[in-house]
């Protein structure tokens, strides 16, 4: 009998809370904008792209009004682009920080996106869709803008290594001798760092300090940004990472690497058995073992995880991910050193 009244009780309440409404408590409540009903305006709509000045020339900008949902609410914008026949189903993305109503990028920028993520030809006119998707915060129910059609003539870009230097790392603002490399020179950059908890940097295009730069966006850690608003980035922890930037999609990451061990038939290819040493000056890691065993050869393995093995496939004493097993002719007492501060080829020695 309690329990009846309990929830008889109960539901008296929710619907006396249910009448007490006013019209202006209604009010509040969100109304979804519709697609296609607010504008994004390009600065142009013809864009010959240039190697001049590339990282400095602004080559267009987009700016839209803000979308209100009839509350108060911060709203995420994102930039798409899509090629001519695409239909928006796999776009290149941008997020925009919350609540900013413009977005400009410079030659070399949008001609990074063109080439590396959109797939276009150098020195060919092609055209590219664009349009702009928003939300709320605290929502899933994107709406989208006009779209534009933009034509654009990429310029070639040889491929060769390029780099993203580090400034600040270090503790050092001058000092750009940490790097990550992109060898195909396809925005996709890595490196290995050795890096104090808090440590401050930003990404710099070159080790003069020239061209673009690339700090955190005030909306998230690992989200680049590469206008005058960004911030520093910075480890939130201390110790060895693999560094990872995509200055396509314009993000970073980190991941810790808590060992390195050689795994050979030698030791039963444990993952623990013979762990190697970090040497902070030297920025070389080494261990020296007893190889009696040479049928098979060894790999280098990070973090116990055979996901993450190192060998050497061009037997020329670079490592690479997934490589061939390491061989070594005669059994032996080995110091077996590797240097992973070059991003541009990771090598090691069998002495």
């Amino acid at each position: 009998m309690k329990n009846i009244i309990y929830k008889l009780s109960a539901l008296f309440v929710v619907l006396v809370a249910l009448y007490s409404c006013t019209d202006n408590d209604m009010k509040y409540i969100a109304t979804m904008p519709e697609t296609g009903k607010f504008a994004l305006t390009p600065s142009d709509t013809a864009l010959v792209l240039s190697k001049t000045d590339a990282s400095t020339h602004t080559a267009i900008s987009f700016k839209w009004d803000s979308l209100t949902y009839g509350i108060s609410t911060p709203v995420t914008y994102t930039i798409q682009m899509d090629t001519l026949n695409g239909d928006f189903s796999t776009p290149v993305e941008e997020e925009v920080a919350v609540n900013k109503y413009s977005i400009s990028y410079t030659d070399s920028v949008l001609n990074k996106k063109l080439l590396n993520q959109l797939k276009l030809k150098g020195d060919v006119k092609s055209t590219v869709q664009v349009r702009l998707k928003a939300y709320m915060a605290f929502g899933n129910n994107p709406v989208y803008s006009n779209v534009l059609k933009i034509g654009v003539t990429p310029y070639s870009v040889v491929k060769q290594a390029a780099f993203l230097y580090m400034p600040g790392v270090s503790g050092d603002w001058n000092d750009y001798s940490v790097k990550l490399c992109s060898k195909n020179n396809d925005g996709n950059y890595e490196g290995f760092v050795n890096a104090a908890q808090w440590a401050n940097f930003k990404f710099s295009e070159k080790a003069d300090g020239g061209g673009a730069w690339y700090g955190s966006s005030p909306s998230g850690l690992y989200t680049l940004d590469g206008t005058s608003g960004m911030w520093n980035i910075w480890f939130d922890e201390g110790g060895y990472f693999l560094v990872k930037a995509n200055t396509n999609n314009m993000t970073w990451s980190k991941t810790a690497i808590t060992s390195f061990a050689v795994t050979g038939e030698f030791n039963g290819w444990s993952l623990t058995a013979t762990p190697m040493t970090y040497d902070s000056s030297t920025k070389k890691w080494s261990v020296t073992c007893n190889i009696s065993t040479v049928l098979y050869g060894i790999q280098i393995i990070a973090n116990q995880d055979w996901g993450s093995k190192y060998g050497d496939t061009d037997k020329n004493g670079s490592l690479v991910l997934g490589g061939d097993n390491i061989v070594i002719s005669t059994p032996g007492t080995y110091t077996i050193t590797m240097d992973l501060s070059h991003p541009e080829k990771y090598t090691y020695t069998i002495k």
